[in-house]
């Protein structure tokens, strides 16, 4: 079972959150927009010599800048993200801090069916190990990312 749209949580998220994380991009030296199809990857970002796609999304269990949970979830729906280069950013509620990790590293992982409120059983997901998301503070005047994240 998927996961049905939440336009209610869309509207409140979607556009902040897009924001925020075109900005991360650009402060790295990238230049990001926004995809123009709408029901396309949501994030487009070159620069370096580079060109890779950005998927966006917000965690609102998430609250503050400890990632405080033992892996991230990334929903296996968003596989159709993951023929070409690919990161992901999750979003904290506040939107002051970021998980980031590259397609490579959610295939990698293992798939496992979560329950959650809005699902109750079915929906499966790459359970990511926490050992392969760079946590960023936004916050911070200046932050890094290493290469090995960008590879993805």
């Amino acid at each position: 079972m998927l996961k049905e749209f939440e336009e209610e949580r869309w509207a409140q998220y979607d556009a902040p959150a897009k924001t925020v994380a075109i900005q991360f991009w650009q402060k790295l030296g990238y230049n990001c927009v926004e995809n123009p199809d709408e029901f396309g990857v949501d994030l487009l970002v070159e620069g370096k010599g580079k060109r890779f796609a950005c998927e966006v999304e917000v965690k609102t269990g998430w609250h503050g800048g400890e990632f405080q949970f033992p892996t991230l979830h990334i929903a296996m729906r968003k596989r159709k993200f993951m023929d070409r280069p690919c990161q992901f950013i999750v979003l904290n509620k506040g939107l002051t801090h970021a998980a980031v990790v590259g397609r490579k590293t959610v295939l990698a992982s293992p798939v496992v069916e979560v329950a959650n409120a809005v699902v109750p059983s079915g929906e499966r997901f790459y359970d990511v190990p926490t050992k392969g998301l760079a946590i960023i503070n936004l916050m911070a005047g200046s932050y890094a990312l290493k290469d090995e994240f960008i590879r993805n």
